[in-house]
């Protein structure tokens, strides 16, 4: 039995002191400390980088708890933090994390990838392949990635870093799993700055991913994709999506990000749902729906906009 739990890993480290070189930063009062990775406000973690739009309270008893943190925080907000922590009071703090993260990305020591040719596909360091599992040929699988036993990985497929695949899963040709997701954010000046993503995709058991699909990686946590979901060919799911148990997911759909679908529901051929939409339970999403709102769980919705009918 495959354990899919993964700890998390040191992506890179920084001394935060470095960002007073930079015109953006120099003039803040930046704490000599250390982060290896990035968390967010739901999960915050020791030694992270985090942006913080706004506060309530149970975000701050979280905020309390961590330490030796850059914090980008909007300036409308009033919170003071310890002093091991470092406050950056900001207008825009989703872009200034773009912005940081992106400079924190390229200031490292980047190594060459390594691949080996293996039976006709190509696979990268850290990479564990359960028994059983069938990889066929043309395949690439990056770095840190976990596959579970009785798998099927068909020709063509990709399949990111920081990707975690259950057992007795079929990914199918020319798919890719754990690309980046479409994040950008726009200065006053009209430049634009990708938000670098690193949460990865979770797959859980008896998935099957059709050909020519994209499941995009998280931007912090991972999108995840639960047990006995089935998605079909030319479906494109975005980041930080939640996918629950025995979901199936139909040709052409498109999942924007943050959209949280509930178990066993349908959703239709050519249907759009809006980012951080949520749906219900054992719903269906009719063809060539545009949801653009919550919807509840036991309905049936179609239409542009998607409208409840039963």
């Amino acid at each position: 039995m495959l354990r899919r739990t993964r700890s998390v890993k040191k992506k890179f480290e920084f001394n935060c002191e470095l960002l007073k070189n930079t015109i953006e930063y120099k003039e803040h009062n930046i704490n000599e400390i250390v982060i290896y990775s990035v968390s967010t406000l739901k999960n915050p973690r020791d030694n992270t980088l985090i942006f913080v739009n706004s506060l309530d309270e149970e975000n701050i008893k979280k905020l309390d708890k961590i330490k030796s943190c850059l914090i980008l925080i909007n300036k409308n907000n009033s919170y003071s933090s310890s002093d091991s922590n470092c406050l950056l009071y900001v207008d825009k703090p989703r872009r200034e994390y773009a912005k940081i993260l992106d400079f924190i990305l390229k200031s490292q020591h980047k190594e060459n990838k390594k691949y080996i040719l293996k039976d006709g596909y190509y696979i990268g360091e850290s990479v564990f392949i359960g028994k059983n599992t069938i990889i066929e040929p043309l395949v690439f699988i990056d770095n840190n990635v976990i596959i579970g036993e009785n798998c099927i990985i068909k020709t063509g497929a990709k399949i990111r870093g920081n990707v975690v695949i259950g057992n007795n899963c079929v990914i199918k040709e020319n798919c890719v799993i754990g690309d980046d997701g479409f994040g950008v954010e726009r200065d006053e000046d009209g430049i634009t700055y990708k938000i670098p993503h690193l949460g990865g995709v979770n797959i859980g058991d008896n998935v099957e991913v059709g050909a020519l699909s994209c499941i995009c990686q998280g931007t912090i946590d991972p999108t995840i994709i639960q047990d006995y979901v089935k998605i079909d060919d030319c479906v494109f799911i975005a980041h930080n999506c939640f996918i629950d148990k025995g979901t199936m997911i139909i040709a052409n759909a498109e999942v924007s990000g943050s959209v949280h679908i509930g178990a066993n529901c349908w959703i239709a051929p050519n249907s759009c749902i809006r980012d951080s939409i949520v749906v219900g339970n054992n719903t269906i999403v009719g063809i060539g729906a545009v949801v653009v709102k919550n919807i509840d769980s036991n309905v049936v919705v179609v239409g542009n906009p998607a409208k409840k009918i039963k």
